[in-house]
């Protein structure tokens, strides 16, 4: 069994290779990230961007123009209207660097999709993967069982394992492709 010093180990050399492009360069099965989850996740920025920035123009514009008559003099209205405002302009801001980046992000991995940054590998030991959100590694030996599995749409199946951490038992849970590799026999595989 893994103690949990060798797992934190083990992460960081697998999460600098990654961060180097170079998880291919490791012994293992490298499978790169599925980018379908991203390109959602890209339109939705795109879409609450353009909604974002389309009612901070509407506000502003109706601010300056039409509340502007009536109002020569600051005073508490005027102060929230322009908080408001201001609250449209940095969140609309924020959305449009959030879509270009993940625009950068799946430009990568079109190009080389064997040196992504994200993706899932699989040595001996660990599965190791890496997603934009965060990362997970799960050492082969703390596996006690496959506690729980079921087939989901698009031949993915879904496997809940039960891990044994040294002072506490986890269950986690992964989704794979048989296609791409074969996880449960990896599991009882040397047990």
């Amino acid at each position: 069994m893994k103690t949990e010093k060798e797992i934190q180990l083990a992460a960081s050399a697998f999460s600098s290779a990654f961060d180097n492009n170079q998880a291919t360069t490791l012994e293992g099965t490298f499978i790169p990230y599925q980018y379908a989850y991203l390109y959602k996740k890209q339109q939705f920025y795109l879409g609450a961007s353009v909604l974002i920035g389309v009612l901070f123009c509407y506000l502003a514009y109706h601010a300056w123009y039409t509340d502007a008559v009536y109002y020569w003099h600051i005073d508490g209205p005027v102060v929230t209207g322009i908080t408001i405002i201001a609250l449209f302009l940095v969140t609309f801001l924020f959305l449009v660097r959030q879509y270009f980046q993940i625009g950068l992000y799946i430009n990568d991995a079109l190009k080389n999709p064997r040196q992504s940054r994200y993706g899932t590998l699989i040595t001996k030991e660990y599965y190791f993967e890496n997603n934009p959100r965060e990362f997970h590694i799960i050492p082969k030996e703390n596996i006690v069982r496959i506690d729980h599995e079921e087939k989901r749409k698009n031949q993915e199946i879904y496997l809940e394992l039960l891990l044994d951490m040294g002072n506490r038992y986890e269950l986690r849970g992964i989704t794979y492709h048989p296609t791409d590799f074969d996880l449960k026999t990896w599991i009882e595989q040397d047990k």
